[in-house]
């Protein structure tokens, strides 16, 4: 997914200002998606290049006049013809797989550090789904459409069920490590 194709997806709901865009990515989709303000800007100039955005300057005497953005009706195309073509596969790489991979270097508490740690990691992450998804269902929606909540919210749903994968393999992978317990468990 390229930064372009998020905001074109947040302008089809509404027209924002970049300040405004950077906020509504850290609202909804920074769990997987994040971006900072100066690709947010850098990606806004390109899309207005391109004619995926308008731009409107409002002028204000004393803060900086502040610029909206609107998708165009090219701007829609592209984001429609993004939405309905499969995307390619992506790579798979996971450092901390090489880490696990090799472990049998390590002694048992050497390891158990590095699952532990990641284990930390994982179940911090799920607490952020949980405070988002608190987010969502005491912020009023931008957007009155239940199908388009929906499928926002599937994104979220996602994550939750992957990480809560993760952390179990981790905890099976610990307890495991503790009881020198070195058979594998497939099922």
């Amino acid at each position: 997914m390229s930064l372009k194709h998020a905001i074109l997806g947040f302008l089809s709901f509404s027209s924002f200002s970049g300040y405004d865009l950077k906020k509504a990515f850290d609202h909804s989709v920074q769990h997987f998606w994040p971006a900072n303000q100066s690709q947010i800007y850098r990606t806004l100039a390109e899309l207005e290049e391109n004619g995926f955005v308008s731009k409107e300057v409002i002028e204000r005497e004393v803060r900086l006049d502040m610029k909206i953005y609107s998708i165009t009706d090219n701007g829609r195309a592209e984001l429609h013809t993004w939405l309905a073509a499969p995307l390619p596969e992506r790579d798979e790489r996971e450092p901390f797989l090489i880490q696990v991979y090799f472990s049998g270097l390590l002694n048992d508490e050497e390891t158990l550090h590095i699952f532990r740690q990641k284990l930390r990691e994982v179940e911090e992450r799920l607490a952020i789904y949980g405070l988002v998804y608190q987010n969502i269902q005491s912020t009023p929606q931008r957007i009155n459409d239940e199908r388009a909540i929906f499928f926002s919210v599937l994104t979220l749903e996602a994550g939750y069920v992957n990480n809560q994968a993760i952390a179990a393999w981790l905890r099976s992978a610990i307890e495991r490590i503790e009881s020198k317990n070195y058979k594998i468990n497939m099922g």
